[in-house]
Order: structure tokens, then C-alpha cells, then sequence
């Protein structure tokens, strides 16, 4: 093997036999203090060369065949519509520029945002000296202000950290007998608080005894005390997502999905253009919030200062019959960490379900999205000391999302060393949900510096409307809707009572497959999952989109090619 370094970018070249060996190595050299970026460029004995080569092809192609054909200029082009994309696009939206934002999906929300926990961190966990611990206390105080203006559903539950025997059982031998106890109960809890005043996070408490099962009255019995954080939230990470993209198009924001990037125009060490495989944006400035792309959009650009190695991570979802037995998100600390495992635990949702998880795996593929009857089988074994009698015969669903960390362990944002007009918005993964309105601030801010000139427009409108739920609707105005709209009345899934309307509503909002009708109404996510109402959303689809049957898609494929149950929540 060998390597090199480019202004404090370390490349790695050579082989070796696992998938596992370089991850180890790539996380190993991004530990180096004064290393910003990790380029791994080792190849492992099933290193896919075919379907790379191909992909390499694929895009030269599309690039020949697209470069000439301009489709407008702009001030700003996003590429990648998750909440992080989305979220510098609408607060970009504020000011008085020409804004494209470029999604190779049919939808926004489309990859990771759409399959995680929803939980808006407090900010204890990310080490010091990181990007992560600024943003993420910072995007988490900023949660109350985008939900007031942007109507989606934000809850503050609060975290509750339990400490049981298990907590240090590693370090039992070393602390014996009341020791141990007297550490459990007293030391160790303040180690944890210390650690969050340290970060900034504020409220933090430590319970002991009864106070513990008046907050959480099913969890262990053996718990011997709890660290509270108070400013843990809970969102639908989707629904913040689309939230902010029609907030971003309201304001001027030009959305465009189903737009693949395949390379770039460039002149010297600048970007003229974006080239897709629908045609060219010409643009000033470039931001790169490409989630588990963005290393590769970043080498189209000649801007590689990274390698994602993609994390999947497995959750369980379940009725909301069981929302009566969690009220905070919980989790028990133990020590040292489970080496598959982010933490995580047991947190309710903002309509009602519990949610298991999630797992952390290394894995090769970043489309891996799988779920194995081992991965749901560990969920279930770990977590279930939190509520021994929690009914595990409830889950409806379970699914999988692939994180995008660098081997840096932290958020890449900053201008491009070697390209003048490309800003790195990479790694972004947990807290990334919790950090995004700050994020969106701090991308913005280093855009200003590279020299992207920001003049607020008086006209920007920072509300936004969702559509009207029919189960939320108080009678007397529901029955004066049906009046109007028959559609109101017309009930198609009824788990989660999903109107007709609210369907054509979330389709006149940019909804173009069934999967997007089901993050803006949930029409299918109730306890059939789908099994009635499926072919009457395609049906709807078919029909406002004006398109025959059989070509109205679930997601990333027809219709009904793929699982249900298995598939992303």
C-alpha cells in the first residue's frame, strides 16, 4: 500500500482482502489531528471494478450527449434534495438569487432522511472540537422557530438515559461490591451530565428512585438512576424535508427531480456548469449536498477530499397501540458500546408509534438497504432490557437507511481547496438531522465568504401550510369540506384515514409516486401497510398525473415489484 498527501488530504492507494480492512484503515488515518479529508482509494478482494467501470461509462455518455444542451443560468446550484439540500435551498431562498436545486429521485426526502429515527439530538454525544458538537446545539435550539414557520410536527419528549447493572458490566471486576453500585448511582451519571454542560447542552438532570417510574412507568425495574436531557425532539425527518422544499419553490426555488449529475463544465479551477442527464445548469457557486454521493459528485468536479463509507442502520417500527408505554426517547447506557450498534433505543414518534433501533454496519454498498432476519433479531434482543414486557408482536414495519460518514467522523463543510466555486456540504450523518437548520446557516455563511453576494428580498414568505389531515379536522369544518369537496369524504386508507383530497392535494404539491404520497399524507404507513389502500393511491396517481396504470411507480421501481413490509419506511 501507499499514499499521499495534498494539502493535508491523505489519499490511499493499494489492496487489501476485506471490505472491513479498509474501513479500518481509512478510520484509523482519519483520526490524525491534522488530517481534514481521507481519499480511499484501496481496493478489497470484491471491490465491484465492473459496476464501477460501468458507472464511469455511464455518466461519460450521458455527459457527451447533454454538455451542449443548456437549460439556465443561476446563482446557486444544490445537488441532493435531503434535508440537508433542501434546508440550504429554502434558507438560500431568503435572498435575491436564481436557485436550482438538482434530485436524481423522483422526490425529495428520497435516501437517508426518509429512514431514520426522527430524533433531534441534544447535542451530549459529539466529541469536543468538532464541527458536529457546534451545529448540532445549535440546529437543535433552531427547531422550534423552522417548525412554527414551516407547520410540520415537532415534539420536544426529552431523552431518558437509563443506568442499570448492565451500564458498566465490562468494568464490574475493577469496582466490587457496593463500589460498583455507588459508582452506577452517583459517579457515573454525573460524568455524563459533565460531559453535556461541556458541550452546552443545558437542562440536564439526574434521577434517582421513584422519580424515575413516574416519568417512564413501564421501563426496568432495575434502573438505579437516569440522566434527563430535556431538549431531545422528536420529527418525521421526511415530512421536515418536504416542508422545506415547498417553502423553497413558494420563495422562487426551482426543484428539480428525477435530474442525475453527471459531470461538470469547467473553466481552469472553476465550474461553469452542472451537467445531468437532462441537460446543463450553467451556475456561480455549486453545493454538494449529496449524501452518500457526494464523494463521487466531488470527484466529477475534481474536488475529491473524501471517501463516504457507507453505515446502514436497521429500525423497527410499531403500532400505536404501543404508544402508551414510551413517552421520552430512551436508551441504556452501556459501556463499552456494542461494536455494530450507534446506541440508540426506544423513542416514540410524532403520530404515535414506537421505534426500535437503529443498528450501525459497515457495509460496501451504498444502495444496501436490506433488512435480515439476524439484523431485526438483534434489534429486538438489545433493546428489549429497556421494557421486558414491551409486545414485540406489534411490529408493522421495519427498514433500513445507509448514513454518509467521511473517515474524518465529522461534517465536512467548507469551500473546495481545488475548486474555487464548490462548496463541500459531506458527512453528514447523525446528529445531520438534529444539526440542519444550523447546517443550512453555516453553509450559507461560507458561501458568503467564497463571495456570493446576499441581498435579502422583502418578498420572501418564511410560512408554509401543510395539507389538512381529515383524521385532524374538527367535524363541523370537515363536514362543511365534504360539502364543498366530495373528495373530503372519501375515505381511501383507513389505518390512518386518508382522504381522497389530502391525496390530490400532496399530487398538486409534486408528489409523483405512491411512496411520495405516503411521506406527505401516511397513507399506507398504518397497520396493513398498505395492503388495501396501494392500488387505490396508484389508482389516483394514474389519474392526476394522467399517465396509464402500469407506469405509475412505489419508488425506485414499478409498482409493485418490490416489498412492502421490508422496504423504507
Amino acid at each position: 500500500m501507499s499514499f499521499e498527501i495534498k494539502d493535508q488530504i491523505v489519499f490511499l492507494y493499494g489492496e487489501v482482502e476485506k471490505h472491513e480492512e479498509w474501513v479500518e484503515i481509512g478510520l484509523s488515518i482519519g483520526k490524525i489531528k491534522e488530517v481534514e479529508g481521507v481519499v480511499n482509494k484501496i481496493k478489497w478482494k470484491d471491490f465491484p471494478e465492473e459496476k464501477t467501470k460501468a458507472k464511469e461509462e455511464h455518466r461519460k455518455r450521458i455527459f457527451k450527449e447533454n454538455k451542449e444542451k443548456i437549460l439556465g443560468e443561476y446563482d446557486v446550484v444544490i445537488i441532493g434534495g435531503g434535508i440537508t439540500g433542501t434546508g440550504i435551498a429554502r434558507e438560500l431562498s431568503r435572498y435575491d438569487l436564481k436557485i436550482a436545486l438538482l434530485e436524481k429521485a423522483p422526490d425529495v426526502a428520497a435516501g437517508a432522511t426518509k429512514a431514520n429515527n426522527g430524533i433531534v439530538h441534544p447535542g451530549v454525544a459529539p466529541p469536543k472540537n468538532t464541527l458536529k458538537r457546534r451545529l448540532n446545539i445549535r440546529g437543535n435550539a433552531l427547531y422550534d422557530k423552522w417548525a412554527n414557520e414551516l407547520c410540520f410536527k415537532f415534539r420536544r419528549v426529552g431523552s431518558l438515559w437509563l443506568i442499570t447493572p448492565r451500564t458498566l458490566e465490562k468494568y464490574r471486576k475493577y469496582l466490587p461490591g457496593p463500589l460498583y453500585t455507588l459508582t452506577l448511582k452517583y459517579i457515573f451519571p454525573w460524568l455524563v451530565k459533565i460531559k453535556g454542560i461541556r458541550n452546552g447542552v443545558k437542562g440536564i438532570k439526574i434521577i434517582r428512585g421513584k422519580t424515575i417510574f413516574d416519568m417512564e412507568p413501564y421501563i426496568t425495574k432495575d434502573a438505579v438512576a437516569a440522566v434527563y436531557v430535556p431538549s431531545t425532539g422528536i420529527v418525521d425527518p421526511y415530512e421536515v424535508a418536504i416542508a422545506l422544499a415547498e417553502n423553497a419553490k413558494e420563495n422562487g426555488v426551482e426543484i428539480h427531480l428525477k435530474t442525475e449529475v453527471v459531470g461538470f463544465l469547467k473553466e481552469g479551477n472553476s465550474i461553469k456548469g452542472v451537467v445531468t442527464d437532462r441537460g446543463t445548469f450553467l451556475c456561480k457557486y455549486v453545493v454538494n449536498a449529496a449524501g452518500v454521493y457526494a464523494d463521487e459528485i466531488a470527484e466529477l468536479a475534481g474536488a475529491r477530499e473524501y471517501t463516504i463509507h457507507p453505515r446502514k442502520g436497521v429500525e423497527l417500527m410499531f403500532h400505536k397501540d404501543t404508544g402508551q408505554l414510551v413517552d421520552h426517547c430512551l436508551a441504556e447506557l452501556l459501556y463499552p458500546q456494542h461494536p455494530t450498534s450507534k446506541g440508540g433505543g426506544l423513542n416514540p414518534t410524532v403520530h404515535g408509534n414506537v421505534m426500535w433501533g437503529p443498528t450501525a454496519v459497515e457495509v460496501p454498498d451504498k444502495e444496501d438497504v436490506s433488512v435480515t432476519r439476524e439484523e431485526i433479531e438483534f434489534i429486538l434482543e438489545k433493546y428489549s432490557t429497556i421494557i421486558p414486557e414491551f409486545p414485540k408482536d406489534q411490529l408493522i414495519r421495519y427498514f433500513a437507511g445507509v448514513r454518509a460518514p467521511t473517515f474524518t467522523e465529522d461534517f465536512i463543510i467548507r469551500p473546495a481547496k481545488w475548486v474555487k466555486n464548490f462548496l463541500h456540504v459531506a458527512g453528514i450523518q447523525s446528529p445531520g438531522l438534529a444539526s440542519a437548520p444550523a447546517i443550512a446557516k453555516y453553509a450559507i455563511e461560507q458561501l458568503r465568504k467564497m463571495g456570493l453576494k446576499l441581498k435579502e428580498k422583502p418578498q420572501f414568505n418564511p410560512k408554509r401550510s401543510p395539507i389538512p389531515r381529515t383524521e385532524e379536522l374538527p367535524v363541523e369544518e370537515l363536514d362543511k369540506m365534504i360539502k364543498e369537496n366530495s373528495k373530503w369524504g372519501n375515505i381511501i386508507c383507513t389505518c390512518e384515514m386518508v382522504s381522497e383530497a389530502e391525496i390530490v392535494e400532496a399530487i398538486k404539491r409534486g408528489a409523483q409516486t405512491v411512496d411520495a404520497i405516503k411521506r406527505r399524507t401516511r397513507a399506507g404507513m398504518g397497520t396493513c401497510q398498505g395492503s388495501y389502500c396501494t392500488i387505490k393511491i396508484a389508482e389516483i396517481l394514474a389519474r392526476e398525473l394522467n399517465v396509464p396504470l402500469q407506469e405509475v411507480l412505489k419508488e425506485r421501481g414499478k409498482l409493485f415489484n418490490g416489498p412492502v413490509r421490508g422496504e423504507n419506511q
